[in-house]
């Protein structure tokens, strides 16, 4: 069983931070400083991993992404998208991007902790993730100019580790391995990937016997 009380706190606390991201990082990617980041006067940006209940288990909202001219095209990852002026913080950012992806009002979601910021670089992205929880049951209304699919993950089955694998796939004009998630024919890799290997460490804390 999943203690949100006890994740909120964990949340709150030191993070297991990039070292644990890197668990899942490809492994052709660098490991920027702070400074060169910095230099690179990077995109803000802001995801949310949504935890829902459904038929008594507790799971994550994953997105698959339309096919699009991007390094992003048809990727797995969570609601979330670049900062906007109208944002008054990153966490706005989540909570509209959410909104505006799948149709769940801010309103409905009760904000639990942020996770370790995470820069990507093929995008020039610094983003901010964010856990929420869904308060009550809503339908998903996917805005099909950017999602193809949604995707609910239950969280005991990415806590094992039957839900970690490795596939080749392409990069650029070349086919690497790169280290991930398997969900049915799905698989989640990269930045989406690092992000949830520092959540589902964080939430191995909060998980209680039933």
């Amino acid at each position: 069983m999943l203690d949100l009380k006890t994740l909120q706190i964990n949340l709150t606390g030191p993070l297991p931070g990039l070292s644990q991201q890197l668990q899942m990082s490809p492994p052709y990617r660098d490991v920027p400083d702070e400074a060169w980041v910095r230099a690179q006067n990077p995109k803000e940006a802001a995801v949310l991993l949504l935890l829902f209940e459904r038929a008594g288990d507790w799971r994550l909202l994953f997105t698959k992404r339309v096919a699009y001219p991007g390094v992003h095209s048809a990727q797995i990852s969570f609601p979330g998208g670049k900062m906007e002026a109208m944002d008054a913080s990153k966490q706005q950012t989540a909570l509209r991007e959410t909104e505006e992806e799948v149709g769940v009002a801010a309103q409905k979601i009760e904000m639990l902790g942020p996770l370790t910021p995470l820069y990507i670089p093929p995008s020039n992205f610094l983003v901010d993730p964010f856990v929420g929880r869904l308060l009550e049951p809503v339908l998903w209304q996917p805005q099909q100019a950017e999602v193809a699919e949604i995707l609910e993950i239950p969280l005991q089955y990415l806590l094992q580790d039957k839900a970690r694998t490795q596939r080749e796939i392409t990069v650029g004009a070349g086919q690497r391995t790169v280290p991930g998630f398997a969900w049915e024919a799905h698989f989640i890799w990269g930045a989406t990937a690092m992000i949830l290997e520092e959540f589902l460490t964080v939430a191995r804390g909060a998980i209680s016997a039933p």
